[in-house]
């Protein structure tokens, strides 16, 4: 009881700061990190994190990765491109190849939460001032002015897992960019009682392994 009014406390005292809206169809939006992490957390998720890192600086047509166990497409009109965010540490980031293009994103198998910094850049990959719309599947949107690639977007859904994403900015002359794509994920109920039962046996096992020594 103790644990649950603390994790509701926490989210009540973070929701004014970063938990954007309670959309329908029960997801939840964010426009900050720590307050998304707080919320995965009580939910019981984990979350696997893809930098981009692994890509080469350049163009690329589509991309796939898989992290945490979900595999992600990425794909735009014109292709995609790879850069580096000019912001210490210098970092890698996926974008757009074509200004004001759409960056879409599929999930297999789907997740219950998403979320990346998300901004506008100029095609120096330089971060700009941008108008930038991330859509999910469920027609789920959050629209806002993003000015630094430090702005966070994330969703969380209680209920039916998120299949995909789109990032568009309709700053003219702009690129769609995601600097980290964050996955969370909660394990089946069957997973959870295979988790169990393991961590059941190996108790007795040690149990039995120390009765024998003594």
């Amino acid at each position: 009881m103790k644990n649950t009014t603390l994790a509701v406390s926490i989210v009540a005292t973070l929701a004014g700061l970063g938990m954007a809206s309670l959309a329908s169809g029960a997801v939840v939006v964010f426009n900050d990190h720590t307050t998304w992490n707080v919320y995965t957390g009580i939910q019981g998720a984990t979350v696997a994190t893809e930098d981009f890192e692994s890509f080469a600086l350049g163009y690329q047509p589509s991309a796939m990765g898989t992290v945490g166990g979900t595999t992600w497409t990425a794909n735009a009109t014109g292709g995609l491109y790879f850069g580096d965010v000019n912001v210490p540490p210098v970092h890698r980031a996926i974008s757009t190849s074509r200004p004001n293009a759409t960056l879409n994103f599929t999930f297999a198998p789907g997740v219950q939460g998403i979320g990346g910094e998300m901004f506008g850049t100029r095609d120096d990959f330089s971060v700009v001032f941008a108008r930038i719309t991330v859509t999910l599947a469920d027609g789920t949107s959050y629209v806002n002015d993003q000015t630094s690639a430090l702005n966070f977007v994330g969703f969380y859904s209680t209920g039916a897992t998120i299949s995909s994403l789109s990032v568009a900015t309709s700053t003219a002359g702009t690129f769609a960019t995601v600097d980290n794509l964050y996955f969370a994920t909660v394990p089946a109920p069957g997973a959870l009682s295979l988790i169990s039962l393991a961590g059941v046996v190996g108790g007795r096992s040690r149990r039995r392994a120390t009765s024998a020594a003594v």
